[in-house]
């Protein structure tokens, strides 16, 4: 019977993660960002990805820093997406985590 209202629960999650999940950089796309000469050729390889709008507000030149930070806050933002959306036991476990994360970077 639960698996009934499996989609009520844990649908919207699941699509999600399935999302994220195809947006994972390829071989071709890490093959294509090692041939990349200079940061801004990163850059344009990188807008036509699933990534492509992280660095689409920066002014300027980036560096590696920049690219850095915006990865860094693109996966908290979608890690605490997931975490806010998330039922128990997945929810705790995600609790978890953060906690480990916390202590190893203060």
């Amino acid at each position: 019977m639960g698996e009934f209202f499996f989609n009520i629960d844990h649908g919207y999650l699941e699509g999600l993660i399935r999302g994220f999940k195809e947006g994972i950089l390829t071989q071709t796309d890490y093959a294509n960002l090692v041939q990349c000469e200079t940061l801004e050729d990163l850059k344009l390889h990188i807008q036509s990805t699933d990534y492509g709008n992280f660095l689409a507000n920066e002014p300027g030149s980036i560096t590696v820093q920049v690219i850095d930070e915006r990865l860094k806050e693109k996966l908290v933002t979608e890690f605490t997406h997931i975490r806010n959306n998330a039922l128990e036991p997945l929810s705790t476990f995600l609790d978890y985590i953060t906690l480990v994360l916390i202590s190893l970077y203060t």
